[in-house]
Protein backbone atom coordinates (compact mmCIF):
# COMPACT_ATOMS: atom_id res chain seq x y z
CA UNK A 1 0.00 0.00 0.00
CA UNK A 2 1.06 3.62 -0.45
CA UNK A 3 2.20 5.45 2.67
CA UNK A 4 3.13 9.13 2.90
CA UNK A 5 6.88 9.38 3.04
CA UNK A 6 9.46 11.73 4.48
CA UNK A 7 13.07 12.27 3.51
CA UNK A 8 14.83 9.38 1.78
CA UNK A 9 11.47 7.75 1.03
CA UNK A 10 11.04 6.44 4.57
CA UNK A 11 7.64 6.34 6.25
CA UNK A 12 7.22 8.47 9.33
CA UNK A 13 5.18 6.43 11.83
CA UNK A 14 3.41 7.41 15.04
CA UNK A 15 2.55 4.54 17.40
CA UNK A 16 -0.09 5.00 20.08
CA UNK A 17 0.43 2.61 22.99
CA UNK A 18 3.56 1.48 24.85
CA UNK A 19 2.67 -2.16 25.50
CA UNK A 20 4.34 -5.22 24.00
CA UNK A 21 2.85 -4.61 20.53
CA UNK A 22 3.69 -0.91 20.36
CA UNK A 23 7.20 -1.33 21.77
CA UNK A 24 8.13 -4.22 19.49
CA UNK A 25 6.62 -2.49 16.43
CA UNK A 26 8.73 0.58 17.23
CA UNK A 27 11.85 -1.61 17.33
CA UNK A 28 11.01 -3.33 14.02
CA UNK A 29 10.08 -0.13 12.18
CA UNK A 30 13.12 1.75 13.45
CA UNK A 31 15.38 -1.11 12.37
CA UNK A 32 13.98 -0.68 8.85
CA UNK A 33 14.94 2.98 8.84
CA UNK A 34 11.55 4.48 9.65
CA UNK A 35 11.38 7.58 11.82
CA UNK A 36 9.16 6.50 14.73
CA UNK A 37 7.47 8.31 17.59
CA UNK A 38 5.93 6.15 20.31
CA UNK A 39 3.20 7.81 22.38
CA UNK A 40 2.31 6.36 25.79
CA UNK A 41 0.00 8.18 28.17
CA UNK A 42 1.42 6.71 31.40
CA UNK A 43 4.43 4.40 31.22
CA UNK A 44 5.89 1.60 29.11
CA UNK A 45 4.27 -1.74 30.05
CA UNK A 46 1.78 0.00 32.35
CA UNK A 47 -1.11 -2.23 31.25
CA UNK A 48 -1.53 -5.95 30.61
CA UNK A 49 1.98 -6.20 29.12
CA UNK A 50 3.49 -5.45 32.52
CA UNK A 51 0.89 -7.02 34.80
CA UNK A 52 0.43 -10.41 33.19
CA UNK A 53 1.43 -13.74 34.69
CA UNK A 54 4.66 -13.80 32.71
CA UNK A 55 4.86 -16.70 30.27
CA UNK A 56 5.45 -17.00 26.52
CA UNK A 57 3.17 -19.89 25.68
CA UNK A 58 1.97 -21.56 22.50
CA UNK A 59 -1.79 -21.24 21.96
CA UNK A 60 -3.78 -24.19 20.65
CA UNK A 61 -5.61 -21.99 18.13
CA UNK A 62 -3.87 -22.25 14.74
CA UNK A 63 -4.08 -18.53 13.93
CA UNK A 64 -2.62 -17.50 17.29
CA UNK A 65 -0.02 -20.27 17.07
CA UNK A 66 1.30 -18.72 13.86
CA UNK A 67 1.75 -15.38 15.63
CA UNK A 68 3.39 -17.18 18.55
CA UNK A 69 6.03 -18.81 16.33
CA UNK A 70 7.03 -15.43 14.87
CA UNK A 71 7.01 -13.95 18.38
CA UNK A 72 9.30 -16.65 19.75
CA UNK A 73 11.79 -15.96 16.97
CA UNK A 74 11.61 -12.25 17.79
CA UNK A 75 12.24 -12.97 21.49
CA UNK A 76 15.32 -15.02 20.67
CA UNK A 77 16.65 -12.13 18.57
CA UNK A 78 15.81 -9.73 21.39
CA UNK A 79 17.68 -11.83 23.96
CA UNK A 80 20.75 -11.77 21.71
CA UNK A 81 20.68 -7.94 21.58
CA UNK A 82 19.42 -7.12 25.07
CA UNK A 83 21.51 -8.80 27.83
CA UNK A 84 18.98 -7.79 30.50
CA UNK A 85 16.25 -9.83 28.81
CA UNK A 86 16.46 -13.58 29.30
CA UNK A 87 14.51 -16.27 27.49
CA UNK A 88 15.11 -19.89 28.52
CA UNK A 89 16.67 -22.12 25.89
CA UNK A 90 14.05 -24.80 26.46
CA UNK A 91 10.41 -24.54 27.57
CA UNK A 92 9.69 -25.14 31.23
CA UNK A 93 6.76 -27.36 30.32
CA UNK A 94 3.08 -26.77 30.96
CA UNK A 95 0.72 -28.95 32.96
CA UNK A 96 -3.00 -28.81 32.27
CA UNK A 97 -4.21 -30.05 35.65
CA UNK A 98 -7.61 -31.42 36.56
CA UNK A 99 -9.41 -33.48 39.18
CA UNK A 100 -10.93 -35.40 36.24
CA UNK A 101 -8.45 -37.62 34.43
CA UNK A 102 -10.72 -37.63 31.36
CA UNK A 103 -10.16 -33.90 30.88
CA UNK A 104 -6.41 -34.49 30.92
CA UNK A 105 -6.79 -37.27 28.36
CA UNK A 106 -8.96 -35.09 26.12
CA UNK A 107 -6.40 -32.30 26.25
CA UNK A 108 -3.57 -34.71 25.39
CA UNK A 109 -5.53 -36.17 22.47
CA UNK A 110 -6.32 -32.72 21.08
CA UNK A 111 -2.71 -31.50 21.28
CA UNK A 112 -1.38 -34.78 19.90
CA UNK A 113 -3.63 -34.50 16.86
CA UNK A 114 -2.96 -30.82 16.17
CA UNK A 115 0.47 -30.01 17.65
CA UNK A 116 2.36 -33.31 18.13
CA UNK A 117 5.64 -31.41 18.63
CA UNK A 118 4.29 -30.42 22.06
CA UNK A 119 4.81 -34.07 23.08
CA UNK A 120 1.61 -34.41 25.16
CA UNK A 121 1.47 -37.06 27.86
CA UNK A 122 -1.02 -37.90 30.61
CA UNK A 123 0.27 -38.17 34.17
CA UNK A 124 -1.55 -39.11 37.38
CA UNK A 125 -1.04 -40.61 40.80
CA UNK A 126 2.45 -41.31 42.06
CA UNK A 127 4.00 -40.48 38.68
CA UNK A 128 2.58 -36.96 38.76
CA UNK A 129 3.41 -36.44 42.44
CA UNK A 130 7.01 -37.51 41.76
CA UNK A 131 7.23 -34.97 38.94
CA UNK A 132 5.54 -32.15 40.92
CA UNK A 133 5.36 -32.80 44.69
CA UNK A 134 3.65 -29.45 45.25
CA UNK A 135 0.46 -30.61 43.52
CA UNK A 136 -2.64 -31.92 45.29
CA UNK A 137 -2.72 -35.72 45.49
CA UNK A 138 -5.96 -36.23 43.54
CA UNK A 139 -4.92 -34.50 40.31
CA UNK A 140 -4.26 -35.75 36.81
CA UNK A 141 -2.41 -33.70 34.21
CA UNK A 142 -1.63 -33.35 30.54
CA UNK A 143 2.01 -32.36 30.21
CA UNK A 144 3.12 -30.31 27.18
CA UNK A 145 6.63 -29.32 26.17
CA UNK A 146 5.72 -25.62 25.88
CA UNK A 147 5.94 -22.47 28.03
CA UNK A 148 8.80 -20.01 28.51
CA UNK A 149 8.49 -18.06 31.79
CA UNK A 150 9.57 -14.42 31.53
CA UNK A 151 9.44 -11.70 34.15
CA UNK A 152 6.34 -9.51 33.70
CA UNK A 153 7.15 -6.31 31.77
CA UNK A 154 10.71 -7.41 31.00
CA UNK A 155 10.05 -8.15 27.34
CA UNK A 156 8.21 -4.87 26.75
CA UNK A 157 10.93 -2.80 28.42
CA UNK A 158 13.60 -4.66 26.44
CA UNK A 159 11.88 -3.92 23.13
CA UNK A 160 11.46 -0.28 24.18
CA UNK A 161 15.19 0.00 24.96
CA UNK A 162 16.02 -1.57 21.62
CA UNK A 163 13.68 0.83 19.81
CA UNK A 164 15.29 3.75 21.63
CA UNK A 165 18.76 2.69 20.50
CA UNK A 166 17.46 2.44 16.95
CA UNK A 167 16.16 5.99 17.03
CA UNK A 168 12.56 5.81 18.25
CA UNK A 169 11.44 8.90 20.15
CA UNK A 170 9.14 8.07 23.07
CA UNK A 171 6.64 10.72 24.10
CA UNK A 172 4.66 10.58 27.33
CA UNK A 173 1.33 12.00 26.26
CA UNK A 174 -2.19 11.03 25.28
CA UNK A 175 -2.51 10.79 21.52
CA UNK A 176 -5.21 9.84 19.04
CA UNK A 177 -5.20 9.66 15.24
CA UNK A 178 -5.81 12.85 13.26
CA UNK A 179 -7.74 12.17 10.06
CA UNK A 180 -8.48 14.53 7.20
CA UNK A 181 -10.23 13.60 3.95
CA UNK A 182 -10.11 9.86 4.56
CA UNK A 183 -6.40 9.80 5.32
CA UNK A 184 -4.43 9.97 8.54
CA UNK A 185 -2.27 13.07 8.83
CA UNK A 186 -0.77 12.51 12.26
CA UNK A 187 -1.91 12.44 15.88
CA UNK A 188 -3.76 14.86 18.12
CA UNK A 189 -1.54 15.66 21.11
CA UNK A 190 -2.38 18.34 23.70
CA UNK A 191 -4.50 20.40 21.34
CA UNK A 192 -2.23 20.25 18.32
CA UNK A 193 -1.59 17.85 15.44
CA UNK A 194 1.84 16.26 15.25
CA UNK A 195 2.29 15.09 11.63
CA UNK A 196 2.95 11.48 10.70
CA UNK A 197 2.75 9.55 7.47
CA UNK A 198 1.15 6.54 9.18
CA UNK A 199 -0.38 5.91 12.59
CA UNK A 200 -0.49 2.56 14.37
CA UNK A 201 -2.99 2.23 17.22
CA UNK A 202 -1.76 -0.42 19.66
CA UNK A 203 -3.52 0.74 22.81
CA UNK A 204 -4.94 -2.57 23.98
CA UNK A 205 -8.58 -2.48 25.10
CA UNK A 206 -8.77 1.27 24.50
CA UNK A 207 -7.88 0.99 20.80
CA UNK A 208 -11.42 1.07 19.33
CA UNK A 209 -12.32 4.33 21.05
CA UNK A 210 -9.23 5.94 19.49
CA UNK A 211 -10.18 4.67 16.04
CA UNK A 212 -13.93 5.43 16.30
CA UNK A 213 -15.02 8.35 18.46
CA UNK A 214 -18.71 7.63 17.80
CA UNK A 215 -18.68 4.61 20.12
CA UNK A 216 -20.50 2.37 17.67
CA UNK A 217 -17.50 0.23 16.66
CA UNK A 218 -16.33 -1.73 19.67
CA UNK A 219 -14.88 -5.12 18.58
CA UNK A 220 -12.52 -5.14 21.58
CA UNK A 221 -13.43 -4.86 25.23
CA UNK A 222 -11.55 -4.93 28.52
CA UNK A 223 -11.62 -8.18 30.49
CA UNK A 224 -10.03 -7.60 33.87
CA UNK A 225 -7.54 -10.05 35.30
CA UNK A 226 -6.32 -10.26 38.88
CA UNK A 227 -2.93 -11.86 39.57
CA UNK A 228 -1.31 -12.42 42.98
CA UNK A 229 2.44 -12.75 43.45
CA UNK A 230 3.20 -15.39 46.10
CA UNK A 231 6.38 -16.65 47.75
CA UNK A 232 5.90 -20.43 47.65
CA UNK A 233 8.24 -22.51 49.81
CA UNK A 234 8.49 -25.19 47.11
CA UNK A 235 7.13 -23.80 43.82
CA UNK A 236 6.35 -26.19 40.97
CA UNK A 237 8.79 -26.42 38.09
CA UNK A 238 6.09 -26.37 35.40
CA UNK A 239 3.68 -23.66 34.37
CA UNK A 240 0.26 -24.80 35.60
CA UNK A 241 -3.25 -24.21 34.23
CA UNK A 242 -6.56 -25.86 34.93
CA UNK A 243 -7.59 -28.08 32.03
CA UNK A 244 -10.83 -26.15 31.53
CA UNK A 245 -9.44 -22.61 31.82
CA UNK A 246 -11.16 -19.93 29.71
CA UNK A 247 -8.29 -18.69 27.55
CA UNK A 248 -8.52 -19.98 23.94
CA UNK A 249 -10.64 -18.13 21.34
CA UNK A 250 -13.35 -20.82 21.24
CA UNK A 251 -13.84 -20.54 25.01
CA UNK A 252 -13.50 -16.75 25.23
CA UNK A 253 -16.35 -16.22 22.75
CA UNK A 254 -18.86 -17.23 25.42
CA UNK A 255 -17.99 -14.21 27.56
CA UNK A 256 -16.86 -11.69 24.95
CA UNK A 257 -20.27 -10.39 23.89
CA UNK A 258 -20.87 -7.03 22.19
CA UNK A 259 -21.58 -4.22 24.67
CA UNK A 260 -24.77 -3.35 22.78
CA UNK A 261 -26.17 -6.84 23.34
CA UNK A 262 -28.33 -7.86 26.28
CA UNK A 263 -26.43 -10.91 27.54
CA UNK A 264 -27.82 -13.51 29.89
CA UNK A 265 -26.30 -13.29 33.35
CA UNK A 266 -24.88 -16.78 32.87
CA UNK A 267 -22.65 -15.50 30.06
CA UNK A 268 -20.83 -13.01 32.26
CA UNK A 269 -18.22 -13.56 34.96
CA UNK A 270 -19.63 -12.45 38.33
CA UNK A 271 -19.15 -8.80 39.26
CA UNK A 272 -18.36 -9.63 42.90
CA UNK A 273 -15.68 -11.95 44.31
CA UNK A 274 -16.68 -15.57 43.85
CA UNK A 275 -14.85 -18.85 43.38
CA UNK A 276 -16.96 -19.29 40.25
CA UNK A 277 -15.31 -16.23 38.72
CA UNK A 278 -11.77 -17.58 39.14
CA UNK A 279 -9.75 -19.80 36.83
CA UNK A 280 -6.50 -21.39 37.96
CA UNK A 281 -3.07 -20.65 36.59
CA UNK A 282 0.32 -20.55 38.27
CA UNK A 283 3.55 -19.37 36.69
CA UNK A 284 6.43 -20.26 39.02
CA UNK A 285 9.53 -18.11 39.29
CA UNK A 286 12.39 -17.77 41.73
CA UNK A 287 11.04 -16.00 44.81
CA UNK A 288 7.72 -14.99 43.26
CA UNK A 289 5.08 -17.14 41.58
CA UNK A 290 2.14 -15.57 39.73
CA UNK A 291 -1.26 -16.96 40.74
CA UNK A 292 -4.28 -16.18 38.55
CA UNK A 293 -6.68 -15.49 37.22
CA UNK A 294 -9.99 -13.84 36.44
CA UNK A 295 -11.88 -12.60 33.35
CA UNK A 296 -14.15 -9.82 34.61
CA UNK A 297 -16.23 -7.32 32.67
CA UNK A 298 -15.76 -4.48 35.18
CA UNK A 299 -12.67 -3.24 36.99
CA UNK A 300 -12.27 -5.18 40.25
CA UNK A 301 -10.84 -4.42 43.65
CA UNK A 302 -7.90 -6.84 43.42
CA UNK A 303 -7.59 -7.29 47.20
CA UNK A 304 -11.20 -8.48 47.36
CA UNK A 305 -10.43 -11.31 44.93
CA UNK A 306 -7.38 -12.63 46.79
CA UNK A 307 -9.29 -15.08 49.06
CA UNK A 308 -11.02 -16.65 46.04
CA UNK A 309 -7.73 -16.89 44.16
CA UNK A 310 -6.17 -18.67 47.15
CA UNK A 311 -9.11 -21.04 47.62
CA UNK A 312 -9.20 -22.09 43.98
CA UNK A 313 -5.43 -22.27 43.74
CA UNK A 314 -5.13 -24.42 46.85
CA UNK A 315 -7.29 -27.10 45.22
CA UNK A 316 -4.39 -27.63 42.82
CA UNK A 317 -1.36 -26.48 44.84
CA UNK A 318 -2.13 -26.66 48.60
CA UNK A 319 0.79 -24.40 49.48
CA UNK A 320 -1.01 -21.48 47.82
CA UNK A 321 -3.36 -21.20 50.81
CA UNK A 322 -0.66 -20.05 53.24
CA UNK A 323 2.06 -18.68 50.94
CA UNK A 324 3.31 -15.19 51.73
CA UNK A 325 1.72 -12.52 49.57
CA UNK A 326 4.29 -10.37 47.80
CA UNK A 327 1.82 -8.24 45.89
CA UNK A 328 -1.39 -8.25 43.91
CA UNK A 329 -2.12 -6.55 40.60
CA UNK A 330 -4.85 -6.26 38.01
CA UNK A 331 -5.03 -5.29 34.37
CA UNK A 332 -7.50 -4.97 31.52
CA UNK A 333 -6.88 -7.62 28.90
CA UNK A 334 -7.94 -6.50 25.40
CA UNK A 335 -10.33 -9.27 24.32
CA UNK A 336 -11.84 -9.19 20.84
CA UNK A 337 -15.27 -10.64 20.12
CA UNK A 338 -13.72 -13.85 18.75
CA UNK A 339 -10.55 -13.95 20.88
CA UNK A 340 -8.17 -13.07 18.03
CA UNK A 341 -6.46 -9.71 17.48
CA UNK A 342 -7.34 -7.11 14.87
CA UNK A 343 -4.31 -6.52 12.69
CA UNK A 344 -4.00 -4.24 9.70
CA UNK A 345 -5.31 -1.17 7.93
CA UNK A 346 -8.48 0.39 9.32
CA UNK A 347 -11.15 0.28 6.60
CA UNK A 348 -11.82 3.65 5.01
CA UNK A 349 -8.78 5.51 6.37
CA UNK A 350 -5.54 5.45 4.41
CA UNK A 351 -2.48 5.21 6.64
CA UNK A 352 -4.32 4.22 9.84
CA UNK A 353 -3.48 0.81 11.28
CA UNK A 354 -4.58 -1.16 14.33
CA UNK A 355 -2.91 -4.02 16.19
CA UNK A 356 -4.90 -4.91 19.31
CA UNK A 357 -7.25 -7.45 20.84
CA UNK A 358 -4.85 -10.19 21.96
CA UNK A 359 -6.70 -11.01 25.18
CA UNK A 360 -4.44 -13.04 27.48
CA UNK A 361 -2.03 -13.80 24.61
CA UNK A 362 -0.31 -10.42 24.29
CA UNK A 363 3.11 -11.48 25.54
CA UNK A 364 2.93 -14.75 23.59
CA UNK A 365 1.78 -13.32 20.25
CA UNK A 366 2.32 -9.54 20.37
CA UNK A 367 5.75 -9.36 18.69
CA UNK A 368 4.48 -11.60 15.89
CA UNK A 369 1.59 -9.21 15.35
CA UNK A 370 3.97 -6.24 15.46
CA UNK A 371 6.16 -7.85 12.81
CA UNK A 372 3.16 -8.32 10.49
CA UNK A 373 1.78 -4.82 10.89
CA UNK A 374 5.25 -3.28 10.57
CA UNK A 375 5.80 -5.08 7.27
CA UNK A 376 2.36 -3.85 6.17
CA UNK A 377 3.18 -0.23 7.02
CA UNK A 378 6.53 -0.50 5.24
CA UNK A 379 4.85 -1.86 2.11
CA UNK A 380 6.63 -5.21 2.29
CA UNK A 381 3.30 -7.05 2.35
CA UNK A 382 -0.33 -6.19 1.51
CA UNK A 383 -3.41 -6.55 3.70
CA UNK A 384 -4.43 -9.49 1.50
CA UNK A 385 -1.30 -11.33 2.67
CA UNK A 386 -2.59 -11.37 6.28
CA UNK A 387 -5.01 -14.06 7.49
CA UNK A 388 -8.67 -13.10 7.07
CA UNK A 389 -9.13 -14.18 10.72
CA UNK A 390 -7.11 -11.08 11.75
CA UNK A 391 -8.78 -8.53 9.46
CA UNK A 392 -9.92 -5.40 11.39
CA UNK A 393 -13.12 -5.24 9.32
CA UNK A 394 -14.39 -8.70 10.20
CA UNK A 395 -16.71 -7.24 12.84
CA UNK A 396 -18.07 -4.58 10.53
CA UNK A 397 -16.56 -1.53 8.96
CA UNK A 398 -15.65 1.37 11.21
CA UNK A 399 -18.20 4.18 10.76
CA UNK A 400 -17.10 6.99 8.46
Amino acid sequence: MATRTTEAGRPDVAIVGGGIVGASAAAFLSAAGARVRLYERSAIAAGASGRNSGVVQQPFDAVLAGLYRVSLEAYRELAAEEPEFALPEEPAGLLYVSHDVELAREAAAAWSGTWPASRPEVLAGAELRHLEPALASDLAACRLAIGFPVAPASATHAFARLADRRGTVTVRAEARPAVEGGRVVGVHVEGRIEPAGAVLVAAGPWSPELVDLSGSWRPIMPMWGVVASLALDAPPRHVLESADIVIEPDSIEATAVPPAAEPDDAQLPPAEPSDGGVDFSLVPAAGSSALGSTFLRSEPDPEAWLPALRRVGARYVPGVASATLIGIRHCARPVSLDGRPLVGNVDGIDGLFIAAGHGPWGISTGPGTARLVSDLILGRIAQADLPDALAPGRFGVRPA
